[in-house]
């Protein structure tokens, strides 16, 4: 295992954009709070006696409309968008994989590499790693998710937004300092590599204090940072992304007091929203518009590349996105297994683009998909 640790490290670094969702670190913490009812399966494939990638996966079983279904998948079940196998040649690594699940015996009853990214879709990287690994790949849309792409001044990206959006900016931005002095705090630690690695509870309790008074605390579903079934796992992968130094989170105080929070993941100028709230009383003033802003300059400023808001309430990011990106899929349906062929022919009907309810559970929405 700790060769496995070392590698995988050394492996995330050198694989392009690999995002904290794809850490050993994120992974095993993943694993101690869900992994309940999967079965793990990572692959690692070797060259000349030497580790050059590694493909996570597990399976799942789903429920669908034709029974339970045992899916063969990435383990990342919706808390971010892409991911994918860790290496420099990943169409190379994951050829190797997909050669190996054909070779052995099958847990599984659908292949189905889900958050597949931008450029593996443009490139065919998931697509021809599975065909030349001896499988039969159908493409697909997954789901999409709302990007912006960041120039390099606030008032260039406020110039791509419409009048109308600018004036609601500076109009909620007057009201909401009008309560008061109005400050931000964003913290990036560097991660223990670099002598920073400190956590800073104290921000993390007024994000999930705000989370609590907000109407998110008193929903029975969903996964915010209140939410009791997942607080322990967003405390673990909180310090996890500290050390690692991949934690960015945004606080906004009004007169001194924590008003509202944008809690991310960043790696390289890419930053990956989370989970955002603000506190009821001051909600209606439009502190969560004013929160973004804010958010989006600092990010301009410090050169940041890409902000990622994810999936799903498309009406509430529409304003501020510069474009919808799609997340990819790439199926092998086994040739002898009715339900898998059942499925192949559903989501040929659906034309690969399944509609989904953001507001519905992961469990819904993968009924509804299969």
């Amino acid at each position: 295992m700790a060769t496995i640790r070392a590698n995988w490290r050394k492996l995330w670094l050198e694989t392009p954009y690999a995002s904290f969702f794809q850490t050993l670190d994120w992974l095993r913490i993943y694993w101690r709070h869900f992994g309940r009812d999967q079965h793990l399966r990572v692959l690692v494939v070797l060259e000349a006696e030497q580790i050059i990638g590694i493909v996570p996966l597990t399976v799942v079983v789903e429920s669908t409309r034709l029974g339970n279904v045992r899916v063969l998948t990435y383990p990342l079940s919706e808390w971010g968008s892409y991911y994918g196998p860790l290496g420099v040649d990943r169409h190379k690594v994951l050829g190797a994989a997909c050669r190996h699940l054909r070779e052995t015996p099958r847990d599984w009853d659908l292949f189905d590499l889900r958050w597949v990214p931008i450029d593996d879709i443009e490139e065919d990287h998931s697509y021809g790693a599975m065909s030349s690994g001896g499988l039969a790949p159908h493409r697909g849309v997954w789901n999409e998710t709302s990007l912006i792409d960041l120039p390099e001044s606030w008032e260039k990206y406020l110039g791509t937004r419409s009048p109308k959006f600018r004036s609601e900016i500076r109009r909620k931005t007057r009201r909401i300092r009008r309560q008061g002095r109005m400050e931000m705090v964003r913290y990036r630690p560097a991660g223990l590599a670099a002598g920073d690695g400190d956590p800073r509870w104290d921000l993390f309790g007024q994000a999930y204090h705000i989370a609590l008074s907000s109407w998110q605390g008193s929903a029975h579903t969903g996964n915010t940072l209140s939410q009791p079934d997942v607080s322990g796992f967003f405390r673990e992968t909180h310090k996890a992304a500290a050390e690692l130094g991949m934690l960015d989170l945004c606080l906004i105080y009004v007169d001194g007091r924590p008003a509202a929070f944008l809690y991310n993941y960043h790696r390289c100028g890419d930053v990956y929203g989370l989970r955002r709230g603000s506190m009821p009383e001051i909600h209606e003033l439009g502190i969560g518009t004013v929160a973004t802003a804010l958010t989006i300059e600092d990010s301009c400023n410090r050169r940041d590349r890409l902000i990622d808001l994810g999936a799903g309430s498309i009406h509430a990011k529409r304003s501020w996105l510069t474009r919808l990106a799609p997340i990819g899929r790439v199926t092998h349906y086994p040739s002898f297994e009715p339900k898998s062929q059942m499925l192949r022919l559903t989501h040929w009907w659906k034309n690969g683009r399944p509609t989904r309810n953001a507001d519905q559970t992961r469990a819904q929405q993968t009924a509804d998909l299969l």
